[in-house]
């Protein structure tokens, strides 16, 4: 049986090592790190996007690192307390899913040609008590004119109550914490960018 796990290791590592990126596929984006509910519109102009498709870069900053994303896909996380983070590809793929669903664009790339490119940068990931926070600085690119239209550092924080449950699994609670101030952080994107004036012909 310990021969099969070590061989198991060691595949897993030679895998691993070998792949720069993992396959989106394989990226798991729990619910909690997308934002809660949807932009309303009823009455609303579309948005100033409509009918464009934007490409959303890799995303750099503290936890970007394709290798640690793909072990997370394939063994899950390890919540540990002061160990926490929401990797960079897995913060993409969320990134990715939140555009997709909020119809401000017509569609959403990982590659190809589109009117706009969107860059993310993880500036901050910080777990404290039975909370987080996490700070992103966003740019948003019109090829048209090849240069950022507009950019903004958001910070978005999620806590909790202290209750048996969270005293209980405190790294659990943090790295809960940790995904619904990734999804509130997309949420606040989504607004800002829903707000930006009509572009300019």
């Amino acid at each position: 049986m310990k021969r099969v796990v070590s061989v198991m290791t060691i595949l897993l590592g030679l895998f691993v090592a070998g792949c720069e990126t993992a396959p989106p596929q394989m990226i798991y984006v729990p619910a909690d790190m997308l934002p809660q509910g949807s932009l309303a519109r009823p009455g609303q102009l579309p948005s100033r996007f409509a009918g464009q498709t934007i490409f959303v870069a890799p995303v750099t900053g503290v936890g970007a690192s394709n290798m640690q994303a793909l072990s997370g896909a394939l063994l899950g996380p390890s919540p540990l307390p002061g160990k926490l983070v929401i990797w960079g590809q897995t913060f993409h793929e969320a990134l990715i899913k939140a555009l997709g669903d909020s119809g401000l664009f017509a569609g959403v790339s990982r590659a190809g040609t589109s009117r706009y490119i969107l860059r993310a940068d993880i500036l901050q990931q910080t777990t404290v008590g039975y909370g987080a926070a996490i700070k992103v600085r966003y740019a948003l690119n019109d090829t048209q004119s090849g240069h950022d239209i507009w950019t903004q550092d958001i910070t978005a924080t999620y806590s909790f109550s202290l209750n048996p449950a969270t005293f209980v699994a405190p790294g659990n609670t943090q790295y809960q914490a940790l995904m619904r101030a990734c999804g509130n952080n997309l949420g606040m994107l989504l607004a800002k960018l829903d707000a930006l004036p009509p572009t300019e012909q």
